[in-house]
């Protein structure tokens, strides 16, 4: 069913009548207007029932609203109201003005990336305000003196602020924002924006340049992040030879993977897995084990064989199986692109195939044969991308941006459910997708293949 709140699906027909053209355009914004009332009302009443306060740019203020996902109706409706304010302002604008604000919008980084480089928000007080004069002379002193001038830092901050990083409450007199102060306390957060000001923002910019360097490429050293960088490593290698940039990309993924919708428990209880009866699970790529602990924890007739890469099972880098579970669970090696050798009832992906391309998540698929017996399962928690306007614009447009971005670091990419399908025919035919899905409140599908073969 296709989302009439999501731009993707509001491709309408060119109306020839002039007149009918006039009311059409007319009635939209009307339209618009009432289910943002709507919607607010909605808010505005489920927050006041509750005794609680909307998110707000006030420093002291909420940074995200108290409205948990099991809270239907007035979760949906902020979702809603989004959409509508953010269409009913693209209207107001006109597609000229919104085409031209879009193509220059790439100095909304430019702004970000000076406030987080030059940790602008550090020498902000938290209460009142500080002038240009002083405020400058604090971050140089911060930056090792390096003279920056009032004037460029007055004008990166002031368009900083145009989205809603730092007010100026007094002419020539700065103070924070909810906003900035999340620069300055939420330490995650913090690392995500300097991520993707600094290290993805570039790289970015060279995707087009990449595309026609290496056309069609699926290979992980073929990326914009290897053209802008001038180097030859995979990302994940590239990032482990930088502590400084491995540090930060971990904080950030922190921020991004924290959500609630990427939580354990989501894939806890989003399976069957009691189902499997007593079995063995090998865990693949499975780090040090959390997800395989926290499944254990739930389900005490299944045992998980966690296997990853030997640069996670050194001395420096392995973690520690809990007491109570040194029985069902073990941390083992093994790298998935080579023949499995652990027979099992199951194996268990998560967050690994969107980092591959077709051609390696093939690879690894394929790797899986020599162990698979009649009724394995591959059961994989991954991305898994909405067929366009089916869902609400704010996840519509995340889901689009990540899929983008797995193109700009590896050339991998995110996968509808009719894509799941097909990898695993590409694979091996003997495999059968029973079903992709999403459980309730997750950000990530689960998809359940099974090895039809004896």
């Amino acid at each position: 069913m296709r989302d009439t709140t999501n731009p993707v699906a509001q491709c309408l027909p060119i109306v020839q009548n002039p007149e009918s053209r006039i009311m059409a355009s007319i009635n939209r914004m009307t339209t618009l207007a009432k289910e943002i009332s709507e919607n607010t009302a909605i808010i505005t009443d489920y927050l006041t029932s509750k005794g609680l306060e909307a998110a707000s740019f006030d420093v002291n203020g909420l940074a995200e609203f108290p409205i948990p996902r099991e809270d239907e109706v007035p979760f949906k409706a902020r979702l809603d109201l989004a959409a509508a304010t953010k269409e009913l302002y693209d209207i107001s604008v006109g597609p000229q003005q919104a085409l031209r604000d879009l193509a220059w919008d790439c100095a909304d980084s430019l702004s970000l990336h000076a406030v987080w480089d030059f940790d602008i928000a550090r020498a902000v007080p938290l209460e009142g305000t500080i002038s240009y004069e002083e405020l400058t002379a604090k971050v140089e002193a911060l930056n090792n003196g390096l003279p920056i001038g009032v004037l460029n830092l007055r004008r990166l901050v002031r368009h900083a602020m145009t989205n809603r990083i730092f007010c100026e409450p007094v002419k020539n007199h700065v103070a924070h924002t909810r906003t900035s102060r999340l620069l300055l306390e939420d330490e995650p957060l913090k690392n995500w924006a300097g991520f993707m000001s600094q290290d993805i923002w570039p790289a970015v910019a060279n995707v087009v340049k990449a595309m026609r360097k290496w056309p069609a490429s699926e290979e992980p050293t073929e990326t914009s992040v290897n053209l802008t960088n001038g180097q030859s490593l995979p990302w994940f290698d590239y990032l482990q030879q930088d502590p400084v940039l491995n540090k930060r990309y971990n904080l950030a993924m922190q921020s991004h993977g924290g959500a609630a919708g990427y939580a354990v428990e989501l894939v806890v209880q989003g399976y069957d897995w009691a189902s499997l009866g007593e079995a063995t699970v090998v865990d693949m790529g499975g780090n040090q084990g959390y997800i395989s602990f926290a499944i254990a924890e739930a389900f005490p007739n299944l045992k998980f064989v966690v296997q990853d890469q030997a640069g996670m099972r050194t001395p420096e880098t392995i973690g520690k199986v809990p007491d109570h579970l040194t029985q069902r669970v073990t941390l083992t090696t093994h790298d998935f692109f080579t023949p499995q050798t652990e027979v099992a009832k199951c194996y268990f992906f998560r967050h690994i195939f969107h980092g591959f391309s077709d051609k390696y998540s093939i690879k690894i698929l394929q790797a899986l044969v020599p162990a698979l017996r009649k009724g394995s399962l591959v059961i994989i928690n991954d991305g898994a991308l909405p067929e366009p306007g089916t869902v609400s614009y704010l996840e519509e447009r995340l889901m689009r941006t990540m899929d983008v971005f797995m193109q700009v670091t590896v050339n991998a990419r995110e996968r509808e459910a009719d894509d799941w399908t097909d990898l695993f025919a590409r694979a091996d035919r003997r495999y059968r997708v029973n079903r992709v899905w999403k459980p309730e409140r997750s950000a990530l599908a689960l998809i359940e293949a099974e090895w039809t073969a004896e």
